[in-house]
């Protein structure tokens, strides 16, 4: 019973501290100036230079229920009122005044100097105002009228005016039609010199900002500890506070919300103000309960949650009903100030680690939540206090919650140890044990085999299952038991190589693109070795010690570039990483190969990477070395065995011709590169069982140079790492030329990085399978891979089809109208023009339109019908002129040339005084057919025909000529060039291979 005392005396000693500390901050006395009394503010003998703004409180004059200019109030019978207050605290004749209703407040000023510029600043007017000088509207908020048709926008503003004579008349039109207590001049309005009311609004305005910025700092800083690790719910909480107080401070004071988007509605905004109210209190509740979560009250807490989410959904109602809600927000955040300061208090008692800090941070937001009340209700400016506070309050949470977590990282630390212990134990036991079943295991597999063998013919069914069972049970159990031991063996550094020619331009190569796409800071990586360079080393070893050894330097470069050189020494080659980092201390150059070793300067991490590094480069026959200055950088330098000639580097102990091609004429084409013809055969072999149409190769450039003969490639499928050229480099180059949608690429590796994969999607990739892969696996993936292409070439043919489907309504209209005035003037031009739309509609809708290719002589057919069309339509407008070889029969793919003509037409001659001319030319050039469409139109610069051109690949409508463009990818050789001269005509030449028709012949 006495402790429940202690507590809340200590709880009541507390409030009244806050109290003291506030009663200090809003006592503190301001210098005498002029009251206003019976509606004039007498400043005649009030010098503004160097002095504080007046608040022009006192008794002003007042009408309510209209807003009246000067002459209006004169014959009005006004009041004197009490400013600043709420209006629903008048009498006037016996009567209060409405809640929601508008007024006119107006003041006399007497001014000892007419000549200097003076300026008003408002803090609180409800809900609307605007405010005159001698008849002219100085400045406003929202838009105040007689009825609830005003716009309402309480914001705080400044305003400059110059008076020129002594006495100025002040007129303050005020509306509320909304909230709930009523309207009225709240806050003080302040009037001095220019520079005094400037000093006034950025000290209003900074205060603002630096409870933004430091809440805003805490928010960012614990929300991304809390994502990063997910541990600690306190921490997500504390966030959320600091989110509500960011919030709170942008919606109240000087309103800076408001300010970077004036065009907010009010009610939006008030809604805003409401939410960060209960925020404040609902978000501080969930992170004291979370943090003393063994203290708290169970059924209290509950409780506070449930009231907290209702008013949340309070807050969202209509301004008129959320706003009589005030008082109970403010009443909800006041119980969870006193209950958290009973749950510090006996946190304190009870010695919790780092309680001590929670009394003063309580006390500070206890001063600012009262403050933050007065502000809203009464005349009191949030920055009142000084804007320490905010610093204070987040300094004392983010002590405790540091304390906390500090102390939670040293039982953390003391476990780890122990568990490192009991993990070595285990290691030993795990090793030693799985060594000693290899031999039984071995014995069981090879009793059950032979069993199996041997009695094979006179077993059942059953039994030679189960037989089989026990065989493939012990070899998984086997297979098991291996892996444990090489796992042993990788933490005892006992490891093996397999050692042969590497490709170092390959290798490295790989490894730089792998860092671009993980670099997050200005530091480039240079890759100076050249092709042709090889090695005898491990590849997927001497791929984790380069990629070792460049993740340090870039790690220890805050700006700059790590370099990779190589050079030759005797019978070796020497590969250097060199950065321009930080550098090595000379006393610590010779630990920093030794495990665990870590230093002052260390990013972090374990300090194993250099370690593994250098048993990995010994274990391949070489050396390493390192040589640093400090603040001027690193260099290490690695030693391995050079490849004794090209032909050694590239040999295979399994050889195929190269390239080799299994042609499988209607089927799908698919490309495979891998530098190991092991591997290629099995991919070969894989994909001959699939009736694919095959291209084998074992570089990269092999697969650049068969992409050029065969331009109708379904599928890439490459390896990573392939000599000169690798797979990032080959899939980049293809990726300029090639929409993943057009030509999927599956890429293949060893390596199970995930910066490998990050790498691969990055140069353009669509999949991506580690070695060894699982063949149905791989089957599927293609399948898909080839389903997506055909899916997207459908989409391409469809739009062909459209191209001309989808055909202007008012065109219909206009051929239809030009008939039907045709059949009263010349009966057989109206024939031959219906006989023209037959044709081009009938070409417009036909289904050939999907397929691959058309005869020419179809084309022409329909672009002589529509230009037939628009001749008949403008006989004066267009010449159309024709030049080809009637010899010349071949295919081409449909609606290549019509779309142009059809644009030469309507937008090339559009807005052309007099006739134009549209011309096509036809004519064959070796192996190729050169289409070209020309006009003498109005023509476009080259920066506008650049736009044409982008715009419709941005907006990716696949029509025109972006479809032209995809639809001659897959043809080799063919091209679409377009030249255009303002005033002089545009110009469209296409290249396309001579396919001949049944018609024709070479």
């Amino acid at each position: 019973m006495k402790k429940n005392y202690v507590k809340i005396i200590v709880i009541i000693g507390v409030l009244l501290i806050s109290a003291f500390a506030l009663n200090t901050i809003l006592g503190k006395e301001k210098s005498v100036a002029p009251k206003v009394v019976n509606g004039v503010l007498d400043l005649g003998n009030y010098e503004f230079n160097g002095a504080e703004p007046v608040e022009m409180n006192g008794e002003w004059e007042f009408v309510p229920n209209k807003l009246l200019n000067s002459e209006e109030f004169d014959k009005q019978q006004s009041s004197l009122v009490q400013v600043p207050s709420l209006w629903t605290k008048y009498e006037l004749d016996g009567e209060e005044i409405p809640k929601y209703t508008s007024g006119t407040y107006r003041l006399r000023i007497l001014l000892n100097d007419p000549t200097e510029v003076l300026g008003i600043k408002t803090t609180n007017i409800r809900m609307s105002n605007a405010i005159y000088i001698d008849g002219k509207l100085l400045g406003k908020s929202g838009i105040p009228a007689e009825n609830s048709t005003y716009t309402p926008h309480n914001t705080p503003y400044v305003s400059y005016f110059s008076p020129n004579e002594d006495e100025v008349e002040l007129i303050v039109h005020v509306a509320n039609f909304d909230y709930a207590s009523g309207g009225g001049i709240l806050g003080s309005i302040l009037i001095g010199d220019q520079n005094s009311i400037g000093k006034l609004r950025d000290s209003s305005l900074a205060y603002d900002w630096i409870t933004i910025a430091a809440f805003s700092t805490m928010f960012i800083y614990f929300l991304g500890t809390y994502l990063h690790a997910r541990i600690g719910m306190e921490q997500l909480f504390f966030s959320l506070f600091c989110f509500a107080n960011v919030l709170y401070a942008i919606s109240h004071g000087e309103k800076v919300f408001l300010q970077l988007f004036p065009s907010t509605p009010y009610a939006l905004f008030e809604r805003f103000q409401s939410l960060s109210s209960i925020w404040i209190g609902l978000f501080m509740l969930c992170f004291f309960h979370t943090s003393l979560k063994q203290l708290a009250n169970k059924g209290i807490v509950k409780f506070l949650y449930v009231v907290g989410i209702l008013l949340t959904g309070s807050a969202l109602l209509p301004v008129k009903m959320n706003s009589g809600f005030q008082i109970y927000y403010s009443l909800y955040i006041f119980i969870i100030l006193v209950y958290i300061l009973y749950l510090q208090i006996i946190a304190i008692s009870k010695k919790a680690v780092g309680a001590s800090y929670l009394i003063f941070s309580t006390i500070t937001i206890f001063i600012y939540f009262t403050v933050g009340t007065l502000n809203v209700m009464t005349n009191y400016a949030l920055n009142i206090i000084p804007p320490l506070f905010p610093f204070i309050c987040l300094t004392m949470l983010s002590l405790y919650i540091s304390h906390r977590f500090m102390d939670s990282f040293l039982k953390k630390e003391e476990l780890s140890k122990a568990l490192l212990r009991v993990d070595k134990l285990k290691d030993e036991f795990l090793a030693k044990t799985s060594h000693e079943f290899r031999t039984p295991l071995h014995g069981i597999i090879a009793i059950s085999q032979s069993m199996l063998e041997d009695r094979k013919s006179t077993l059942k069914v059953e039994e030679e299952e189960k037989m089989g069972l026990i065989v493939g049970t012990a070899q998984r159990l086997s297979n098991l038991v291996n892996d444990i031991l090489d796992f042993s063996k990788l933490k005892e550094g006992d490891l093996s190589v397999n050692i042969s020619p590497v490709d170092l331009y390959a290798i490295t190569h790989v490894v730089v693109e792998t860092f671009t796409y993980m670099i997050d800071k200005d530091v480039k990586i240079v890759n100076h070795i050249q092709r042709g360079q090889f090695v005898m080393a491990d590849e997927e070893r001497l791929r984790q010690i380069l990629y070792n050894l460049i993740d340090n330097a870039v790690k220890y470069t805050i700006r700059g570039q790590v370099e990779i050189n190589c050079y030759e020494q005797e019978e070796n080659l020497v590969i250097e990483v060199i950065d321009t980092g930080i550098g090595v201390a000379p006393e610590n150059l010779k630990h920093v190969f030794e495990p665990f070793r870590q230093y002052s300067n260390s990013s972090g991490g374990t300090g194993l990477g250099l370690s593994v590094t250098k048993e990995l480069v010994h274990i391949q026959g070489g050396t390493i070395t390192v040589d640093s200055t400090v603040n001027k950088g690193t260099t290490f330098s690695v030693t391995l065995p050079k490849a004794t000639s090209l032909k050694e580097a590239m040999q295979h102990p399994f050889s195929i011709s190269m390239p080799y091609i299994v042609e499988n004429k209607e089927r799908k084409k698919v490309i495979i590169a891998d530098d190991d013809h092991v591997n290629l055969k099995v991919l070969i072999d894989m994909l001959m069982a699939e009736d694919y149409f095959i291209i084998a190769v074992d570089s990269g450039k092999a697969v650049l140079e068969q992409m050029k003969k065969h331009t109708d490639v379904d599928l890439v499928i490459l390896d990573i790492m392939m000599p000169e050229v690798s797979g990032y480099e080959v899939c980049l180059q293809l990726r300029k030329s090639y929409l993943p949608s057009e030509l999927p690429i599956l890429m293949l590796t060893a390596a199970v990085r995930p910066e490998d994969m990050v790498a691969a999607f990055q140069s353009g990739a669509n999949d991506f399978l580690h070695k060894p892969f699982d063949t149905s696996e791989l089957k599927t993936r293609i399948r898909n891979l080839l389903l997506m292409k055909e899916s997207s070439e459908n989409a391409v043919k469809m739009e062909v089809a459209f191209l001309q489907a989808q055909i202007k309504p008012h065109f219909i209209y206009n051929v239809l109208n030009s008939i039907l005035s045709l059949s009263y003037l010349d009966l057989d031009k109206a024939r031959a023009m219906i006989t023209d739309f037959a044709n081009f509609m009938r070409g417009s809708f036909s289904f050939e339109n999907t397929h691959s290719s058309v005869p020419l002589e179809k084309e022409l057919s329909l672009i002589q019908s529509y230009v037939n069309i628009h001749r008949t339509r403008f006989p004066e407008q267009l010449v159309w002129q024709v030049q080809m070889d009637d010899s010349l029969h071949c295919l081409i793919p449909p609606l290549l040339l019509q779309p142009i003509v059809e644009n030469a037409i309507v937008h090339g001659l559009k807005m052309k005084d007099g006739q134009g001319t549209v011309r096509l030319i036809v004519k064959r050039e070796n192996d190729r057919i050169v289409f070209r469409i020309t006009d003498n139109g109005l023509g476009m610069s080259e920066q506008r025909l650049q736009q044409i051109w982008n715009v419709e690949k941005e907006k990716g409508q696949g029509v025109g000529l972006q479809n032209i463009e995809k639809r001659l990818k897959y043809f080799e050789d063919a091209s679409i060039q377009i030249t255009s001269e303002e005033h002089k005509g545009t110009t469209v030449e296409i290249r396309f291979p001579l396919i001949q028709s049944e018609k024709g012949g070479r």
